[in-house]
């Protein structure tokens, strides 16, 4: 978050991006092979990440998807980038648990990004 304020002047906190910047750095370091997914919709996904050993995860990162309008935007990028990689496992990542969406399709996993960057790679949480 150090480097923020010298590309973003207007002084409003980004922690999204920030979020976001964690998770890609984390995935990394996992030895995931990471893109970005842009559906024919037009929607996009944060991450496709790939494990050295097989296997594919779509991570869409939101600071706060509590917001209904959030939440609708997230899931349904994750829904149309999940038909593109229907072997993917799909999952939402905010800052805190009080930032997940009250709603959460079945096949999306929704949880606190630290309880992710915690985890083993590959369990579920």
């Amino acid at each position: 978050m150090a480097l923020i304020p010298l590309f973003d002047r207007t002084g409003r906190a980004n922690v999204g991006h920030a979020l976001e910047t964690a998770v890609l750095v984390e995935l990394e370091r996992r030895g995931m092979d990471v893109a970005y997914v842009r559906t024919p919709e037009g929607h996009e996904v944060d991450f496709v990440a790939r494990r050295p050993g097989g296997g594919e995860e779509l991570i869409q990162v939101a600071a706060d998807a509590t917001d209904a309008a959030t939440a609708e935007r997230e899931l349904r990028a994750l829904a149309e980038a999940g038909r593109l990689y229907p072997k993917a496992s799909r999952r939402l990542l905010t800052l805190t648990r009080d930032g997940l969406p009250a709603q959460v399709p079945t096949g999306i996993v929704a949880q606190a990004a630290y309880e992710w960057l915690l985890a083993e790679p590959g369990e579920v949480g």
